[in-house]
């Protein structure tokens, strides 16, 4: 069912507000998320580093201070008494030295002596203050670890086995043997709260720190610690370089490297999360859509009813024309282009009662015509019958050339005063050509004769009628000169290819080319009777019969003048055709 224009233009309002609403709350809250996501990445990034620089600095002094206990002395030479006198009272003097290197770091949560050969382990605990039979793989295990130089690095306590901590270790050495090692300890949970608490929010979903390898070194969760990062395969990518921070769609990411330690910061934070502000905001957005949706449809109402009321009268006005009053008038209220449509439309109505004025007069007209064209039949058919009646008498009385020579003038003003048959053949054209000829060898008492050269393959292609009598009187008025010599036409007709040649050849004087030229450019005249129809009316015949595909040229020497028409070759009835194609015209 066809809707009113007028609900197609509240529709079309509504929606292109809609739309526009839609795309700009849309536009809105893009650019917002990107402006509030870049903020984001751009702070958690600055506030990584930071922390990492600051972690990465205690890193590097608990390494130094770790060397530094390496190279005591004084530690040395209480190692080698109790490994001469093994007595405690050295143990208890490493354990101070130790709780003194200790505090020149905050940082530092325990260090630990471990003796090689004596397989006991110093710390710098309250309790236990030592540990005595420490387990070989134990010590195998810290020498591996040193020699592979993966310090700062994950370590199982040696005095509480359950434990994991990060560990510094270094080999003390005397000249001759490796004494022990020692361990700077830094608890992972104290790492976790001193550097990784400082930055965790409630809308991060993930805060961990990681080790060379990628293997958790502390996170929210303490079992992680040591174990692989569970989901380092989805965001390898990402945990490479020194800094590296973006966003995969559902989350964003950020990741710091420090420089010394190694240790990597990886955060990932949701992005809904950090979206959430932004999209209560949008709650917001969303009412004051819902408002000017509803403004719109009001103005939508409005607005369509000041476009549609003219719109009606003018399709009011319409159908009662449309029923025959043609007296109505429609009502221009604005000067729009409504208004505008109806004054057209008014004009149209007038113009149209003036045609029908005019056309009820030229019925009158053509009644008048008809009737007198019907009295102007009279006289034709009167000079038929009279000119028939004298052929008779003629040949009643033995003057046999004299009814030929009317027969054929009847038979030639018919063919020129008849209305009918535009298109006649061939054969049908050389019959009248004859008889004009017959009429013309009269005139001139014999001084020229007629050669045709017919092809029967051309007799049923049609042509315009009368199209070679203009070329023939040419010729003998104009072409040959009948004083001099017996004149000779030759009619000539053939079919090349698709075209057909119309030739009248005669041996007058020739024609130069300028004058060919002044002949065809020649323009039509309208005559009347056989004689002066000329080459610009058999031109202008063909351009209106074929166009461009006929034509009419002129080959000319000093001893004989053809002239040749070409045009297509076509069979059948072409009358109808070309009576259609002129009242057309």
């Amino acid at each position: 069912m066809m809707k009113s224009i007028r609900s197609k233009i509240l529709t079309a309002m509504i929606l292109i507000t809609l739309l526009a609403s839609t795309a700009v709350t849309v536009i809105f809250y893009r650019q917002s998320a990107g402006v509030i996501e870049e903020n984001y990445l751009k702070t958690l990034q600055q506030r990584s580093a930071q922390m990492i620089d600051v972690m990465d600095q205690t890193m590097k002094n608990i390494q130094d201070i770790t060397i530094y206990a390496s190279c005591d002395q004084e530690l040395k030479n209480e190692i080698q008494q109790y490994r001469n006198r093994q007595n405690s009272e050295h143990l208890d003097q490493i354990a101070e030295r130790l709780k003194e290197f200790c505090g020149r770091e905050s940082g530092i949560s325990s260090m630990y002596l471990l003796m090689k050969n004596k397989k006991v382990l110093v710390t710098s605990e309250e309790y236990p203050v030592y540990r005595k039979e420490i387990q070989s793989s134990d010590i195998k295990d810290i020498k591996t670890f040193y020699e592979d130089e993966k310090s700062p690095g994950i370590l199982q306590d040696l005095v509480s086995d359950k434990e994991l901590q990060i560990s510094f270790v270094e080999e003390i050495r005397s000249e001759k043997e490796v004494l022990g090692y020692i361990l700077s300890n830094v608890g992972e949970r104290e790492l976790y709260y001193q550097y990784i608490d400082g930055i965790y929010e409630d809308t991060m979903q993930e805060a961990v720190l990681l080790d060379n390898e990628g293997r958790v070194l502390t996170s929210s969760e303490p079992y992680e610690t040591g174990a692989p990062y569970w989901n380092l395969e989805c965001y390898q990518k990402r945990i490479g370089g020194t800094e590296n921070f973006g966003t995969d769609g559902n989350n964003l990411y950020s990741f710091c490297k420090a420089p010394f330690s190694r240790f990597g910061l990886f955060v990932v934070t949701e992005r809904n999360a950090v979206l959430h502000t932004l999209q209560e905001t949008g709650k917001y957005f969303i009412g004051v859509l819902l408002i000017v949706m509803l403004a719109a449809v009001f103005a939508a109402l409005y607005l369509s009813g000041l476009i549609y009321r003219p719109l009606k009268k003018l399709t009011g006005a319409m159908s009662r024309v449309s029923e025959g009053n043609l007296d109505f008038r429609a009502e221009a209220e604005s000067n729009d282009e409504i208004g505008m449509l109806a004054e057209d439309f008014n004009e149209m109505l007038d113009r149209i009662e003036d045609l029908i004025q005019r056309l009820i007069i030229e019925e009158d007209r053509k009644k008048d015509v008809e009737l007198e064209a019907l009295q102007y039949q009279i006289t034709p058919h009167f000079m038929y019958n009279t000119l028939n009646s004298i052929k008779y008498s003629a040949l009643i009385k033995g003057e046999t050339d004299t009814g030929k020579l009317i027969g054929d003038f009847v038979e030639l003003l018919q063919t020129a005063i008849s209305k009918k048959g535009t298109f006649i053949t061939v054969a049908e054209e050389i019959h009248i050509l004859e008889k004009y000829l017959h009429l013309q060898e009269f005139r001139y008492g014999g001084q020229f004769h007629v050669e045709y050269e017919v092809s029967t393959d051309t007799e049923a292609y049609q042509v315009p009628r009368l199209l070679l009598q203009p070329l023939v009187e040419n010729s003998l008025l104009h072409g040959m000169d009948l004083k001099e010599k017996e004149g000779c036409l030759k009619i000539k007709t053939e079919l090349v290819e698709s075209k057909l040649y119309l030739k009248v050849t005669d041996n007058g004087r020739g024609m130069t080319e300028e004058q060919i030229r002044k002949l065809l450019s020649e323009k039509s005249r309208k005559t009347t009777g056989f004689t002066a129809i000329g080459i610009p009316n058999i031109q202008e015949r063909l351009h209106l019969y074929y166009g461009k595909e006929a034509g009419i040229y002129y080959e000319s020497s000093e001893k004989e003048t053809t002239a040749v028409i070409f045009l297509p070759a076509q069979k059948g009835d072409k009358n109808n055709e070309t009576d259609q194609n002129n009242h057309c015209r």
